[in-house]
């Protein structure tokens, strides 16, 4: 997919945190940089210059804590607020107030971004892509109508490969041809806590599990 894409849980979070945090303190400087898009499905990661004190993962830990409703859920009454199918969702917010990003693609294959609260599940928000290129717009119906296994589906094999709670969910082509979900999980009980599960969206099998490199660092740290 090629719009509508956000940061990975918690960063632009943080970057609020960050700036928040500096106000109180009464001075000093916080820079935030962003960083390419990663092409393999659209994922950005952020590089964010934290305050002495700052934990990005415990911020994490706690916005997955305090999250009552789950990626299934989440999908779920999005599709209900907008009709089409769920290609991405990603849990956002911060701890106090966690939310979850829904991608809903229609059949034109325009993208409805739907926010939905963490917490009580109700449906918060709705925007509609209406910059999106007609090109893309026809890629992405394709996409979607090319899933035979939806969100729901894909995250339940991910969480049977993978112990853990599903951060983020997105359907992609991997190596252009083949619809995929990758699946972020995060099990804070776990030495190498983060994981991407990839499944295949027309079997609904896993293909490839990964464990996040940075993650396993820090745990060794």
């Amino acid at each position: 997919m090629k719009s509508l894409k956000r940061a990975p849980v918690g960063s632009r979070r943080v970057v609020a945190a960050v700036l928040a945090a500096t106000a109180a303190l009464g001075g000093g400087a916080a820079t935030a940089v962003a960083a390419p898009a990663d092409s393999s499905h659209g994922v950005r990661t952020d590089a964010v210059a934290a305050l002495p004190g700052t934990d990005h993962d415990d911020n994490d830990d706690a916005l997955i804590k305090n999250a009552e409703v789950d990626i299934k859920q989440a999908a779920e009454t999005a599709e209900k607020s907008v009709a089409g199918t769920v290609t991405a969702a990603d849990l956002d917010g911060s701890p106090d107030k966690p939310v979850w990003k829904v991608d809903v693609t229609d059949s034109r294959g325009i993208e409805h971004e739907v926010t939905v609260d963490a917490i009580d599940g109700k449906v918060t928000a709705t925007r509609t892509d209406k910059d999106q290129d007609p090109d893309d717009r026809s890629a992405d119906a394709a996409l979607a109508k090319s899933a035979r296994t939806d969100l729901a589906e894909a995250v339940g094999a991910a969480l049977a490969e993978v112990d853990g709670t599903a951060t983020s969910a997105d359907l992609g082509n991997d190596h252009g041809t083949t619809p995929a979900w990758h699946i972020d999980i995060t099990n804070p009980k776990n030495k190498n806590k983060d994981h991407e599960v990839t499944v295949d969206a027309t079997t609904g099998k896993v293909t490839a599990t990964r464990v996040d490199e940075d993650s396993d660092h820090d745990s060794n740290d």
